[in-house]
């Protein structure tokens, strides 16, 4: 049976794809709900569950009008304190997102994404995400819920695309530990062996191997790649100690996390 807070984040999720269908073929779903796409259950001991959802945006194809947030506020949706991060009204956030080279500023601080027309909380610029720009495939995106009978056709990155946004993600969290320990997320490791665990070797090296067609995604997963190396090929790197920790403290994960990075290393080098 799904979390009922997983059901609620796929129907937030549809709502802002009700909103937002005049740019539909801009955005790509990232984050836990792409992961349980690909991985379902996939005969792991801790339940699915994500309390949000997370869609990236390809500025090169989003259209200047409609004008999201305008779009968003008008679906009930509120822009939170972050840009990027839109809340409905049971508090249920969908993060919009925008890779650095599409973000319209260099500015080496800055959070938000400027994309005129549209407004300055519209999306939150996050690396890592490049990959999932030219790894992605079109799905049907259906409400957890049997009462509602939306449905979307959706892009959703792909497994190798999510393992590099993952990767980047947990590594800029690292390097912040000391000072901000609360921004490390045991659960993005998690989500990171849930791929590991589902997804085919062979699989995983064709999704980097599609990446190479673009410098942004080339760059970013190469980067990935080597997080994993550092941080998951043994039991005692910190990714693998970390989806362990996720999953209870069971040391068999961490030691599994280690052999199947292992597997994709060989594979790749």
């Amino acid at each position: 049976m799904m979390a009922p807070e997983y059901v609620a984040a796929r129907r937030v999720l549809l709502d802002a794809l009700t909103a937002l269908e005049p740019h539909l073929d801009s955005l790509v779903l990232v984050g836990a709900q792409a992961v349980y796409h690909h991985t379902g259950d996939a005969d792991f001991i801790v339940p699915l569950l994500t309390t949000d959802a997370d869609l990236a945006v390809d500025a090169a194809l989003l259209d200047d009008a409609p004008e999201v947030g305008s779009l968003l506020r008008a679906a009930g949706f509120t822009p939170g304190p972050n840009p990027g991060h839109w809340v409905d009204a049971t508090d249920i956030a969908v993060d919009i997102m925008v890779v650095p080279h599409q973000s319209g500023t260099m500015r080496p601080s800055a959070r938000g994404a400027r994309l005129p027309p549209h407004e300055k909380l519209t999306a939150r610029i996050a690396p890592g995400l490049e990959a999932a720009l030219v790894d992605n495939t079109t799905v049907a995106i259906a409400a957890l819920d049997p009462q509602d009978l939306r449905r979307f056709d959706l892009r959703v990155a792909g497994p190798a695309a999510l393992l590099t946004a993952k990767a980047i993600k947990i590594g800029e969290r690292l390097g912040q530990a000391e000072r901000q320990p609360d921004r490390l997320k045991e659960k993005d490791a998690l989500d990171a062996f849930r791929i590991f665990q589902a997804v085919e070797t062979a699989a995983l090296v064709a999704g980097f191997a599609l990446h190479r067609i673009d410098s942004y995604a080339h760059d970013a997963s190469a980067q990935a790649i080597e997080l994993y190396h550092e941080h998951a090929s043994t039991p005692e790197g910190h990714i693998a100690q970390l989806a362990a920790r996720a999953a209870g403290g069971d040391p068999v994960i961490a030691a599994s996390f280690a052999v199947l990075v292992q597997g994709l290393l060989h594979t790749l080098a």
